[in-house]
């Protein structure tokens, strides 16, 4: 990814926290760059057999690839009120277990303001899968003030070799009343992290 180039203004009222709370923005006034990514095709796991998704049990599900294991994820937005297609929203890592779980760590947000999210998934479809996962999120200022809950849902397809994945995906930022305080969507690319992965820049 390149240098982030500008930073997004705060919007008024609820957005403009939203915009620093929300677990995949950035601490306070979050900032964007074009998008650009290197998915560079590599072995998985040192052995060309790949595993079996969870929950399937027919023959062709086998044959398939899965989208368990390790993830380097970028998050674009895309139709969000008050911020710029192109915006990147997060990137990081996340992984997909056999057994329908998940956990996602965020590269641009803060620890201490929430940088760790955990849910479930299921295959939809043949190498399609939904996911969705929850976070806490904190005032990233003090790190101290609790915000409330974000819900994230993915909704992925899973290329033919099983080493990238694209889709979208959805924010809900709520407070601890459950009032609504952002919605932000967009696009999500991933690529595999392998035993041959080397550096990679977290943005």
């Amino acid at each position: 990814m390149k240098s982030l180039t500008m930073r997004i203004v705060p919007m008024a009222g609820a957005l403009a926290l939203a915009a620093m709370v929300v677990p995949y923005a950035h601490a306070g006034c979050g900032q964007y760059r074009p998008a650009s990514f290197n998915a560079s095709s590599q072995n998985q796991f040192g052995s060309p057999k790949l595993l079996r998704a969870a929950f399937d049990d027919d023959d062709a599900a086998k044959s398939e690839p899965t989208i368990v294991g390790t993830w380097k994820e970028h998050w674009i937005s895309e139709g969000s009120d008050g911020i710029p297609d192109g915006t990147e929203i997060d990137a990081g890592y996340a992984q997909w277990h056999s057994d329908g779980t998940e956990i996602n760590v965020s590269g641009l947000r803060v620890p201490l303001s929430g940088d760790v999210c955990l849910g479930e998934w299921i295959k939809t479809g043949p190498r399609t899968y939904r996911m969705n996962h929850f976070g806490i999120s904190y005032d990233p200022i003090s790190g101290q003030n609790l915000v409330g809950p974000a819900r994230i849902q993915q909704w992925l397809t899973l290329d033919e070799k099983g080493m990238a994945t694209s889709g979208k995906f959805t924010i809900d930022q709520w407070d601890e009343s459950g009032n609504l305080l952002a919605h932000i969507q967009g696009k999500v690319i991933g690529t595999r992290v392998t035993m041959d992965t080397g550096f990679q820049k977290v943005e």
